[in-house]
């Protein structure tokens, strides 16, 4: 029986044998792979006992604090400023995992370096007290600094540039205002035609000339800091009027239709800038008729967002222009940048009036994009927060009489949008309430109020532009609402979005009933 159970006996011990001479395996590589860390790291290492006595150390601890390898040393000896000795032993009590530090490390010549330290205990067994690791940042902290004194440096140009630049447009105003009120003084003269027509171009030219004067001292002033948004009461109306009385007379000598329309929700005062808001919308409707030389442009405002006391505007500027392509867009908002070199040979400018849009849209607390194919067109659109007012009861009847005085004085529409006959009106509704006509602006509905609950919006933005063309055919109404839906769904806003669908739908079944009483 002895006999039959050697072969298991040997198989067992080889096993154990060879497990053992695995682990050896095991242990001799780890062993390695520790000593050529310890040796060949740039980060200095050591172990010490409790006194502080430096019990092994590897080569870099002898590189940079400049002592030999069984050279016997402390480290409270290179810890001078933050090491203590507490009964006979380094103070770590309390440092369970470890402490990391940033201070200085002694040399043996007396010299000191920035390092940052990291000291643990070590475990009783280990027959040492702890261990320390010392990463010098000397070059670090020197990159640090003169990082730091570039940025300074470049601080301080900036400064002077704009500080240059400011004193520069103010000294140019002078005599180009100077030259510009002579060409206004000469064309109340006698002219004849040669001259007259010279004059007017001096004064077109002063008044470019002004216009780029403007535009590099508001961007001195951004750079600089100094421009900021004054909040004012404000009649929202005749800012409006007075944007599109100074716009059209550029967009008409070009041929060119200028039309606007303003939501109707929206209060006639508001307290805001005034002023930056007319300086954004004169700037991208002057580009607009700049870079288009057939078909209309258009300027919408809705109000997107209502809260207790702020009022969110959303406008939007699209023009049938030159347009950019995707990858011009990148440029277009960027400081002295156009999107073509050809541009500023054929148009004119600087490149600075989007960049100072771009900056005045979010100094109001909003956010301006860019919708655009090359030979069709482009729409900007851009939001901006105001604030409401708020009038005593009696006030508030004065001013809402006053409010239908100037939706009648100022149009919520200008150009050809309202200008139809009547009878021609007449037909146009009934066009528009035909059978085809209701069944496809049901469908599309469906199909929108499914994309907006999924906020699929490339989806629900096709649909609905859908929408507003089926309902083009209504003078005000329905291609109001049908608008102000087109808007919050290029938002991507979810709620506004399904609250503008359910008043454009109830729009229309109130339609569709006035068709079914005729």
């Amino acid at each position: 029986m002895t006999v039959c159970k050697l072969p298991s006996l040997l198989h067992m011990r080889a096993a154990a044998i060879m497990e053992v001479s695995g682990v050896n395996e095991e242990y001799k590589t780890g062993t390695d792979r520790y000593k050529a860390l310890f040796s060949q790291t740039n980060n200095m290492i050591l172990y010490f006992d409790a006194d502080g006595t430096v019990c092994e150390k590897n080569d870099a601890v002898c590189r940079n604090l400049g002592c030999d390898m069984d050279e016997t040393i402390c480290i409270q000896d290179i810890f001078r400023t933050c090491m203590t000795v507490k009964d006979g032993c380094i103070d770590l009590i309390g440092h369970k995992y470890g402490v990391s530090f940033e201070t200085v490390a002694y040399r043996k010549n007396q010299t000191c370096f920035s390092v940052v330290a990291y000291l643990a205990r070590l475990p009783e067994n280990t027959g040492c007290y702890g261990f320390c690791i010392i990463h010098d940042i000397v070059q670090q902290k020197e990159a640090k600094k003169e990082l730091r004194t570039a940025q300074i440096e470049v601080e301080e140009s900036h400064k002077e540039r704009n500080e240059m630049v400011a004193n520069v447009t103010h000294e140019l105003r002078t005599p180009v205002n100077g030259v510009l009120g002579l060409a206004q003084n000469l064309l109340d003269t006698e002219l004849d035609s040669e001259q007259r027509e010279n004059v007017e171009l001096i004064e077109q030219c002063c008044r470019n000339m002004i216009k780029i004067i403007n535009n590099i001292l508001d961007f001195s002033k951004l750079q600089a800091g100094k421009f900021t948004i004054e909040y004012t009461e404000f009649n929202f109306y005749r800012m409006m009027d007075n944007v599109v009385k100074l716009n059209r007379p550029q967009a008409e000598s070009k041929g060119l239709k200028l039309i606007c329309n303003v939501g109707e929700d929206i209060p006639e005062v508001l307290i805001g800038d005034e002023l930056r808001v007319t300086q954004v919308l004169n700037n991208l409707l002057s580009n607009s008729i700049k870079f288009t030389s057939l078909g209309q442009i258009n300027l919408n405002v809705v109000k997107s967002v209502e809260t207790g006391e702020e009022i969110e505007l959303f406008f939007m500027v699209t023009d049938t222009g030159i347009g950019i392509s995707e990858q011009e867009k990148d440029k277009l908002f960027k400081s002295f940048s156009q999107v073509d070199a050809s541009i500023t040979r054929k148009f004119g400018g600087t490149g600075l009036g989007l960049s100072i849009v771009k900056s005045l849209v979010e100094m109001m607390g909003g956010d301006i994009n860019v919708e655009s194919e090359k030979g069709k067109g482009s729409t900007f659109s851009f939001s901006i927060k105001v604030k409401k007012v708020v009038l005593q009861e009696s006030e508030n009847s004065i001013g809402n009489n006053a409010n239908e005085t100037e939706k009648k004085e100022y149009s919520f529409n200008y150009g050809d949008a309202l200008s139809a006959e009547p009878e021609v009106t007449e037909n146009k509704l009934y066009k528009l309430g035909s059978d085809e006509n209701m069944k496809a602006i049901t469908d599309t509905c469906e199909n929108l109020v499914l994309c907006i609950e999924m906020e699929n919006w490339n989806k629900a933005n096709g649909f609905a532009d859908t929408i507003k063309t089926l309902v083009a055919d209504d003078p005000m109404n329905l291609k109001r609402k049908a608008f102000r839906l087109q808007m919050t769904v290029r938002k991507g806003d979810h709620e506004a979005a399904l609250n503008d669908y359910n008043v454009l739908k109830k729009a229309i079944e109130e339609f569709r009933l006035q068709l079914e009483r005729r």
